[in-house]
């Protein structure tokens, strides 16, 4: 017998599903940028560094999406990365730097010499 608003699966699938919560599951982390400013954030240890990235750029209007570089010790962070796996504890600081454009080998050329592939 089926009841009512039941989508076909039961009442204790839908309990399993839900995320046990136990302590030490968060983890409070800093961003830390060039021009000073620190923001932090606390995310769940297996949640990956995306939502924290995201929510940077949104709580930074000055910063535009995407312009910059996230560091934790001295790694560069991809969105995929989560505490747990690199092994972050609280109060970690993530550092962030915007991307600087330009130069590269053929600016430091000598002026009116000719580049040498």
């Amino acid at each position: 017998m089926m009841r009512s608003g039941a989508r076909g699966g039961d009442a204790e699938e839908e309990v399993d599903r839900k995320p046990v919560i136990k302590p030490g599951v968060h983890v409070t982390l800093k961003v830390q940028d060039t021009a000073g400013r620190t923001v932090v954030f606390t995310v769940r240890r297996t949640q990956e560094l995306q939502a924290l990235m995201d929510a940077y750029y949104a709580s930074v209007p000055d910063v535009a999406y995407g312009t910059g570089r996230f560091l934790y010790d001295g790694g560069r962070l991809t969105g995929a990365h989560t505490p747990a796996e690199l092994g972050m504890e609280e109060q970690d600081e993530i550092d962030f730097f915007t991307e600087l454009l330009g130069g590269g080998r053929h600016a430091a050329a000598e002026p009116g010499r000719p580049v040498v592939a």
